[in-house]
């Protein structure tokens, strides 16, 4: 769909989620075995009559930072809409929750590697774990965005927001995908 029909259906808190063509995509993609190697919250900026269509995310070398989406399309990034579909889901707040870790830092490479190996095997074994909530990655921000919204998971899907990766947040009940974000019609 084209970014300037869809850019007004899109409000803050819904998710934007993106398929990396570098290499470092590449491997969060086939590790986490899903289309998708990042996510961020969507989050419209307003000053002295103008709005801007941004994107609130954890990215690593950046930490949690706000950017336009506009520029990820110039650049060629492939983005996809998804919309918050559960309306007991506060958006305001999901994008409030998001707006108060800007100039966080991203997870290191040792809380990523205790998210994904460390934790669900002590999770497994029945042991305790911590989590260092002053650092993420971005499906733990998105995960913990909406539920800081309001939105509970269903007991068979409680994933934990230290455990989601980009293409399970994506198979959250509360969002349906709305397709590509396309400058052109000849794009993608």
């Amino acid at each position: 769909m084209l970014y300037d029909d869809a850019r007004p259906q899109i409000g803050n808190g819904d998710l934007l989620f993106f398929r990396g063509r570098l290499l470092h995509s590449r491997v969060i993609q086939r590790f986490t075995r899903s289309v998708y190697s990042h996510v961020g919250i969507a989050l419209w900026v307003k000053a002295d009559g103008r709005r801007r269509l941004c994107v609130i995310e954890a990215l690593e070398g950046h930490g949690v930072r706000v950017f336009p989406v506009r520029e990820y399309l110039e650049r060629g990034e492939s983005i996809d809409w998804f919309q918050l579909i559960d309306e007991s889901i506060d958006r305001d707040r999901v994008a409030g929750w998001a707006l108060d870790k800007w100039g966080l830092q991203y997870a290191s490479a040792r809380q990523l590697f205790r998210s994904f190996i460390t934790i669900p095997l002590c999770n497994w074994l029945g042991l305790p774990t911590r989590i260092d909530r002053n650092r993420g990655f971005c499906s733990y921000y998105a995960a913990q965005a909406l539920r800081s919204g309001g939105w509970r998971p269903p007991d068979d899907e409680a994933t934990p927001p230290e455990l989601a990766a980009p293409g399970d947040v994506a198979l959250f009940p509360c969002v349906r995908r709305r397709g590509p974000l396309l400058l052109s019609r000849h794009q993608g």
